[in-house]
């Protein structure tokens, strides 16, 4: 597979520096407000990822991590609890944690090797920031804060193609006191009457941000690890600041070998943002669409551009969904009526041959989800017709291949009906077809309405008569 690299610009051959083991880190939320659609598309895109490595044959180490403690949260405490802010501001990350985790669940996210938080590495930080200082590349401002001194690091600004000298020239003054560059950045934040505080050599107070995840990314992955990534608005200065902590930390050019950016999601042409009020919560597009609705929804846009969002968009996604869980579900009935030799050749083996070839090329998930698209309907309208022309072991095969596929995207991931459902289905089938036979079609028809009232639609095809399942496809 060949994947964009952000540091190098080009597209690289994946290979990991252990043998069938992939190790990534994707920088995760600030609990502090509910997470939405932009969200949703980076943690979607890393799961598909991880799930198409996965089906390689790899082993996949994925770190999300919390900043769970930062400006943004204690503003909000501040908002919600007054003057106990100070004494209640965990309530803030634990809540939007808690939704993070419901809301994956809902997108059939797989769950991460490990969800590192901040407040639980605050000591391992400290012990980062005294070796950085040692070493000549951090310094400490007269209120006891820390700063990383950029312009100690060779070539600065490597990842997002910026030189120092341009960044200094259009940088802001920062107003924090006592530091010598407006580049230079926090690795340790002095503490402020009513704010949480940790206890350091130099200070009360917290971590900076870009030091954190440079922290618990090696704590848990080592030295170098494979990849790591996040939304394309975090290459500056959060990416680049992380690489100049590494390389002055650990001595080393790159701590993760490529670099992999989510493009940024717009509404109406403009990017997502609060000040602009046009905000999705996943929590409201999950209330009208189902979670494979949404993957599938992201899928249609290639990960590093742009992504337009619009309820449109997942309409057609949701159609999509349905015409594939079709297909499983009269495909998975079919293979009982399977011949026991193929009479004819069918061409399904293109679509799996170009939707691995989309994803080995940049991911191009538009592709892929295209292909298994194509296959559901051909499926339907040429297996299903076909498949007493066609073996067992074909049938078993086209819909193993076609689950495998689904698999990678994350669909197909409400595929089990209950046992009691599927048996009173089937006896109504049975019932009906006894009707079509002795051409009761009024009564036929009556039990297809019946059935199609509590979501389960039939179709014939000829003699045989095959049923799907609509399944809910929202967020109660």
């Amino acid at each position: 597979m060949r994947i964009y690299n952000t540091a190098t610009r080009q597209l690289e051959e994946f290979v990991t520096y252990t043998p069938r083991l992939a190790r990534g880190y994707v920088c995760g939320i600030t609990p502090y407000d509910s997470v939405h659609v932009g969200h949703g598309r980076v943690y979607v895109f890393f799961d598909m990822f991880r799930r198409y490595l996965e089906a390689q044959g790899y082993e996949v180490r994925l770190v999300i991590n919390f900043t769970d403690i930062d400006d943004k949260i204690i503003n909000r405490a501040r908002e919600e609890f007054g003057a106990e802010a100070y004494k209640r501001w965990r309530e803030v990350p634990e809540r939007y944690i808690a939704e993070f985790f419901e809301m994956s669940k809902r997108l059939f996210i797989k769950p991460a090797y490990a969800y590192p938080k901040v407040t639980e590495n605050v000591e391992d930080m400290v012990s980062w920031i005294k070796a950085l200082v040692e070493k000549g590349y951090a310094y400490t401002a007269p209120d006891g804060s820390v700063y990383f001194e950029v312009g100690k690091v060779p070539n600065y600004g490597v990842l997002s193609r910026q030189r120092i000298e341009e960044l200094m020239a259009g940088a802001r003054v920062e107003p924090e006191p006592g530091k010598r560059n407006p580049l230079d950045f926090a690795l340790w934040k002095s503490w402020t009457p009513g704010e949480p505080w940790w206890q350091s050599p130099w200070c009360p107070g917290r971590p900076g941000w870009h030091l954190e995840c440079v922290v618990m990314s090696t704590k848990h992955l080592g030295v170098p690890f494979d990849f790591h990534g996040g939304g394309a608005d975090l290459i500056f200065p959060h990416h680049e600041n992380e690489i100049a902590i590494a390389k002055a930390y650990f001595g080393v050019d790159n701590f993760a070998r490529y670099w992999i950016h989510v493009g940024y999601l717009t509404v109406r042409g403009e990017k997502m943002s609060k000040s602009l009020g046009n905000v999705v919560t996943l929590r409201e597009a999950l209330s009208k669409y189902s979670g494979e609705a949404l993957r599938l929804a992201y899928a249609m846009s290639h990960y590093r551009k742009p992504m337009e969002f619009s309820y449109e968009v997942l309409d057609q996604a949701e159609e999509m969904a349905k015409t594939i869980y079709t297909a499983y579900d009269e495909l998975g009935q079919a293979v009982g009526d399977a011949g026991e030799e193929d009479k004819e050749a069918l061409d399904y083996g293109r679509y799996v041959e170009e939707f691995y070839a989309a994803l080995e090329d940049d991911f191009s998930t538009p592709q892929a989800a295209q292909q298994l698209y194509g296959l559901a309907r051909y499926i339907i309208s040429t297996v299903l017709h076909k498949i007493d022309k066609i073996s067992r072991n074909t049938a078993l095969s086209i819909l193993s291949q076609y689950v495998k596929m689904a698999d990678i995207l994350g669909v197909l991931e409400r595929r089990e009906v209950p046992k009691e459902v599927e048996e009173a289905v089937k006896a109504a089938v049975e019932v009906r077809a006894k009707l079509r036979k002795d051409r009761q079609y009024q009564l036929a028809d009556y039990i297809r309405e019946r059935l199609a009232g509590i979501g389960v639609e039939l179709h014939d095809f000829g003699q045989r008569t095959y049923y799907t399942y609509r399944r809910g496809n929202r967020l109660r």
